[in-house]
């Protein structure tokens, strides 16, 4: 067996993805490397694999300690000396990992970007042997090599420290200015660029309207994803911890995850969900890069990522393990401009991010396979997928053109000024304060947009600022501007179509939303059973009947005691739970 493939057993994998082990021989050759792969595509064994077969130290740059702390712990258990560098280390550990480094008992290092600047660790370095640099999540060169963690964009140093070492950058973007930017930081001038397929085939996509997101949430954890473990993704801190805070009050087990959260509170939720069966992980964008859990099973937005590069990665969390995952993902109009007013206000700070956040728009706003569209943004090519909420169910499409060229010729004869909820007031004939405050009911459009209900318009509005035709200003006061190119919708020569509405549906059933938690728990311990023998059907009897002891229990799924034996009590036990959780619920 050849060193790669000794290596490669040791770390628990038979074969390599497609670029694994072309990035291998690269960077064994001495030769720098970009690996442009989505989340789930193997990136990690590249480094570990080369870092190990070429002489020295392989040197992994990372931007969470939680993240390293999980692949040090990953490693140590295949037998790898890994180890990591950060200011959590006491005195004494701090000791220990100079000692081992001194007498070569170190494969890898991890450490973050602020410790390997520090002129210290270069001079240190300098007298190890270094196998490689990784840069791992290099794409935060382009997103944090400001402001916010400028060591980032002091990498480049690395290859005037260090010119005979192989820098590898790992990103989950094939964005090309971001891959450029990349380069010309790290001064990686003649690195082999390698751009792995972004199609996670086994994660079904579901884009819907929101409507009691709530409500929408419960139906998808009960009728879905029963007893799995999955991500929420907030934009903010405060929805995230109202939203854990209230599935714990069903009984749903739920963590929170943001960045004002201490480090060891953060570091608790993640050990947990890491470890926990059933647990759901109700995060900002501060959770996820990196996260490498076999587990997660569905990923859901109830709010807007900012580019079709940060909705591709979050949804990557789920499904790492290539068994089929879910991505949820739930919006409306009113998303949409508030996502555009916190970009907006970021914008102020110099964090250019529109063009993303529109392109973003322009994918879950186009007609057709929902996974082509996202797959045509990092210019792959792909056929219908089979796989998301468009084509397991394809609806009709309605022309709205003239609709179009109504709110249009409203928006122009109203200076742009009118918020949109006025304007759908004013084509839907409504006489209400607004409307009246701002003389509507003379306009010649009044009431002349019954054709479509108030949803609809909200759908043509999103259309239009998908595609720029028209965009808003809303640093100072609200204002619509009508785009050049929506002249080609006013004289005829642009089409409007629109793909019909999806709602996704909601829990409304009070008796439903009170099982909902029960039959989670029932599930997800039904999910740690290795050999588990009971179908969905009988443990839905069982929930309803509840027995209290091995032979009731047998009789009731018609299963002999020698079978129901190896989990009788575990399941006796958690129904107990469940019963007397009820009667408290009864009394209060």
């Amino acid at each position: 067996m050849t060193q790669k493939k000794s290596i490669l057993s040791k770390l628990g994998y038979l074969e390599y993805l497609p670029l694994q082990e072309e990035a291998i021989d690269a960077l064994c050759s001495g030769d720098d490397v970009l690996l442009a792969a989505p989340t789930g595509g193997g990136k990690s064994l590249v480094y570990q694999c080369a870092g190990i077969i070429r002489e020295g130290i392989g040197v992994i740059v990372s931007p969470l300690i939680a993240l390293m702390s999980q692949q040090v712990e990953d490693l140590r258990k295949k037998g790898i000396n890994a180890y990591f560098l950060n200011s959590n280390l006491n005195p004494n550990e701090h000791e220990n990992l100079l000692w081992a480094l001194r007498n070569n008992h170190i494969d890898l290092l991890f450490l973050s970007p602020e410790k390997l600047v520090q002129p210290s660790v270069i001079s240190f370095l300098h007298g190890m042997s270094i196998s490689l640099f990784a840069i791992d999540e290099a794409h935060c060169i382009t997103q944090w090599g400001g402001s916010f963690r400028p060591e980032y964009s002091q990498l480049g140093q690395l290859r005037e420290a260090f010119p005979k070492v192989p820098i590898i950058a790992l990103t989950g973007t094939v964005d090309e200015l971001t891959i450029k930017t990349i380069q010309s930081s790290l001064q990686m001038n003649d690195a082999l660029v390698l751009k792995g397929s972004f199609d996670r085939k086994n994660i079904e996509i579901q884009i819907a309207q929101k409507r009691k997101a709530k409500l929408q949430i419960l139906f998808f954890l009960h009728n879905e994803m029963a007893g799995q473990s999955g991500i929420i993704y907030c934009r903010s801190r405060k929805k995230t911890e109202e939203l854990s805070s209230w599935l714990n009050t069903l009984g749903l087990p739920s963590l929170a995850y943001h960045a004002a959260m201490s480090d060891s509170d953060r570091q608790t939720n993640h050990k947990r969900f890491l470890t926990e069966s059933g647990l759901i992980m109700v995060a900002t964008t501060a959770y996820g890069m990196g996260i490498d859990i076999a587990h997660i099973r569905f990923v859901i937005h109830v709010d807007l990522p900012d580019s079709p590069e940060s909705y591709f990665q979050e949804i990557g969390r789920a499904g790492r393990d290539n068994q089929p995952a879910k991505a949820l993902l739930l919006y409306g109009l009113q998303d949409m401009l508030k996502a555009q007013q916190l970009n907006a206000f970021q914008n102020q700070s110099g964090d250019e991010r529109k063009p993303k956040l529109n392109a973003f728009f322009k994918v879950i706003e186009s007609r057709g396979c929902r996974r082509q569209n996202l797959l045509a943004h990092f210019g792959e090519a792909s056929e219908a997928c089979g796989n998301c909420d468009r084509c397991l169910a394809p609806t009709s499409e309605q022309n709205v053109t003239i609709a179009s060229q109504k709110l249009l010729s409203l928006v122009y004869h109203t200076k742009g000024i009118q918020p949109f909820s006025v304007l759908i007031q004013v084509l839907l004939g409504k006489r209400t304060k607004s409307v009246l405050a701002m003389q509507g009911e003379r306009l010649a459009l009044f009431g002349k947009g019954k054709e479509l209900n108030e949803a609809q318009w909200k759908s043509v509005i999103r259309h239009l600022i998908a595609f720029d035709y028209i965009e808003l200003n809303q640093a100072v006061t609200f204002c619509i501007h009508l785009k050049e190119k929506s002249r080609g919708i006013l004289k005829s020569q642009i089409q409007v179509l629109l793909a019909q509405e999806r709602y996704y549906p909601t829990l409304d059933n009070e008796s439903a939303i009170k099982e909902t938690a029960t039959w989670h728990q029932l599930m997800s311990w039904k999910l740690t059973q290795k050999n588990s023998v009971l179908s969905d059907g009988q443990l839905r009897k069982v929930y309803q009947h509840k027995p209290t002891t091995i032979a009731s229990l047998s009789r009731l799924t018609g299963l002999s005691k020698e079978i129901i034996a190896p989990f009788s009590e575990s399941l006796i036990s958690l129904l107990s739970r469940v019963e007397e959780v009820q009667e408290k619920d009864c009394v209060g």
